[in-house]
């Protein structure tokens, strides 16, 4: 019974989805821009996935016969052992150290990593030292003052994962680790980016966040209202996601 009345609320939310901003197409947006930066690099760059974990999604459109690696870096090892996409793995925790020399690295990437990090700051200055100059970096970030986001601080991970997997079905498998949400605000980002270095910051926002509702319509209508106002308003301090897209 439960399970024909959440799908019963996910129907009539789908039917209204079509007229939101969609996360599915920022995510988009933020793969095009990935691809579009790889194929502008030189022979024999180092890109850098990182959180890469089991499956790099962009290495199929990367050209890799004039030298260029794919190096996908994850804090767990048995996730990088599955990855058979990327050139080279490598096991490191980004808010400890990154293990690459200095100015390594000419494009680093990651999607939706950094929420899952404590000491972002301290990531972000490990990304500015690897990051050659001249090189990129481009990062899809949930942000901290989304609905979502203040849901999951606010609950016990362990209590919010099961029912988010519940609630979300397609999350199962995607959402599995705990999220911090530190330093995840368009402002706090932007600075902390240009601070180790970076001279072009740019901060592209959603504010997309109906679809963790969907099985509660009424709740759904609630919140697509509310971002559809923020978007309007153009309020990046309440923005759901972002992508920063920064070179040195």
């Amino acid at each position: 019974m439960l399970t024909r009345f959440l799908e019963l609320n996910r129907r009539l939310s789908r039917r209204f989805a079509s007229r939101a901003e969609s996360a599915d197409r920022f995510y988009r947006d933020y793969d095009a821009l990935v691809v579009g930066a790889a194929r502008g690099l030189e022979p024999g760059s180092a890109i850098v996935d990182l959180g890469g974990g089991r499956y790099c999604p962009f290495a199929a459109e990367v050209d890799r016969s004039r030298g260029t690696r794919i190096i996908a870096v994850d804090i767990a090892q048995t996730e990088l052992d599955a990855n058979e996409t990327v050139d080279e793995v490598r096991v490191a925790d980004v808010a400890a150290g990154l293990p690459f020399a200095d100015g390594e690295v000419s494009l680093l990437v990651s999607r939706t990593l950094l929420e899952h990090v404590k000491g972002v700051p301290a990531a972000i200055g490990h990304i500015g030292r690897i990051v050659a100059p001249g090189g990129r970096t481009i990062h899809l970030i949930p942000c901290r003052n989304a609905l979502f986001a203040l849901a999951a601080r606010a609950i016990p991970w362990r209590v919010a994962k099961p029912v988010v997997d519940r609630l979300v079905p397609s999350a199962k498998g995607v959402i599995e680790f705990e999220p911090y949400y530190d330093s995840c605000e368009p402002q706090t980002l932007e600075r902390l980016f240009r601070e180790v270095g970076f001279s072009r910051v740019q901060v592209q926002a959603c504010w997309s966040q109906a679809d963790y509702f969907q099985a509660f319509f009424p709740v759904f209508l609630i919140v697509w209202a509310y971002q559809a106002l923020l978007r309007r308003l153009g309020i990046r301090r309440l923005a759901a996601y972002v992508i920063v897209d920064a070179e040195r």
